[in-house]
């Protein structure tokens, strides 16, 4: 990528203050603590010396028992983390467990899981890459696609871009149209124009738009502050709301688009680039 975005790490992303269970705690005590604190899962602690943990889903309040021992993992390199790791290694190893940790100086330093993909540093990794796509979007746009407005976009969004493109003009800020559509109208024209669709690398026009519609989903909900994961308990067929798998997917998209798009040629010059752009074009009206 031709700019540097921003990254974060297993670190920035782990809860740091981690509180331990007592090996000799009922296992249904256990699950009483964990639901009262919202925790998805606790280290288990022996004289001292972290011996495992457990997860919400190993214990239940109608457990017996006077130990954890029949319940916890024991705490293996497996699912041990480096604070370093970066956020996609993060990404890709929360879809095989559902908890890590991390350690420094013979101790537990924090706690990272599925929950913690819906904090701000991941909202800010998404909301970069995704804005810079955005960009290339519209830079697309504008080489082979200068007819944008005869594509399938509606009355409604075409009259939001002209309010949106007059008010800059009083402004003297303006720049071209297509800077003042919606992620969403972008699909749209993208999906509906084959050389922007191809250059994206798509291989068919529901394949652009079923791709490009994920994308805009999760930019709404970055945006709008909504979970980024919706369900953290499994990446099955059946079940509902964006899983960890479903947001490594469409990452995975975002990044192969905006690769395509640069070996293309379609990346976003400087802001006074375009409004050079802008104001050479103004003076063939």
């Amino acid at each position: 990528m031709s700019r540097d975005l921003y990254d974060c790490t297993a670190a920035e992303l782990a809860t740091g203050s981690v509180e331990h269970l007592s090996y000799d705690t009922p296992p249904s005590t256990a699950a009483e603590w964990l639901e009262t604190n919202g925790y998805d899962a606790a280290p288990i602690e022996r004289q001292g010396d972290a011996v495992g943990f457990i997860h919400e889903d190993d214990v239940t309040a109608d457990d017996d028992g006077d130990t954890l021992e029949e319940h916890l993992t024991p705490l293996t390199i497996d699912y041990m983390m480096s604070g370093d790791t970066a956020f996609e290694d993060v990404l890709a190893a929360l879809i095989e467990e559902p908890v890590y940790f991390l350690g420094g100086h013979s101790r537990i330093t924090g706690i990272l899981t599925r929950a913690d993909l819906n904090t701000a540093p991941v909202r800010i990794y998404l909301f970069d890459r995704i804005t810079y796509l955005e960009e290339h979007l519209r830079e697309l746009i504008l080489e082979h696609a200068p007819n944008w407005k005869q594509t399938p976009v509606s009355v409604d969004e075409l009259d939001d871009i002209e309010d949106r493109y007059t008010d800059a003009q009083a402004a003297n800020v303006e720049l071209e149209e297509i800077h003042y559509a919606q992620f969403s109208t972008l699909n749209t024209i993208i999906s509906n124009v084959e050389a922007c669709w191809q250059a994206c690398g798509f291989s068919t026009t529901a394949q652009a738009d079923s791709r490009l519609h994920e994308i805009t989903d999760l930019r709404n909900d970055v945006a709008h502050a909504n979970l980024l994961v919706e369900n953290t308990d499994s990446d099955g067929f059946l079940n509902s709301g964006r899983t960890t798998e479903n947001l490594s997917t469409t990452l995975t998209n975002i990044n192969q688009v905006l690769t395509n798009l640069q070996e293309a040629g379609c990346a976003p010059g400087t802001v006074e680039d375009r409004f050079e752009r802008s104001e050479q074009a103004d003076q063939f009206l």
